[in-house]
């Protein structure tokens, strides 16, 4: 979930390292991968209630059409769901799989290392 470009930004912006070094410093053994599992919960704290519950409607059913994800909620314009779907596939969050009506989304899973 989290993505290089934002591993590098936070480096470059020294938040990065400062976390890390302190979490050094206090004598703390938190690995690489635990700090960015740690980000990683952070950033998806930071997402927009809907769009949270989108990626849990997608980590209950893999390959979740918009129709499934529209039934979930109703009383959202579909415009909007199609804007939060996007965004979350701009955030590297979400695949689409598909380019007709039939499209479907998934959750972009972790690659090895990032886990």
């Amino acid at each position: 979930m989290i993505n290089d470009d934002l591993i590098e930004r936070l480096k470059n912006e020294g938040l990065l390292k400062s976390a890390f070094y302190s979490a050094k410093i206090e004598r703390n053994k938190m690995s690489f991968k635990a700090l960015k599992k740690l980000l990683n919960q952070e950033l998806l704290s930071l997402l927009p209630l809907r769009r949270r519950e989108i990626l849990n409607v997608l980590k209950d059913h893999p390959y979740a059409s918009f129709d499934l994800i529209q039934r979930r909620f109703l009383s959202v314009n579909p415009k909007t769901l199609h804007y939060d779907l996007k965004k979350l596939q701009e955030q590297k969050l979400v695949i689409k799989i598909g380019s007709t009506r039939g499209a479907v989304y998934q959750v972009k899973p972790q690659s090895a290392n990032q886990r």
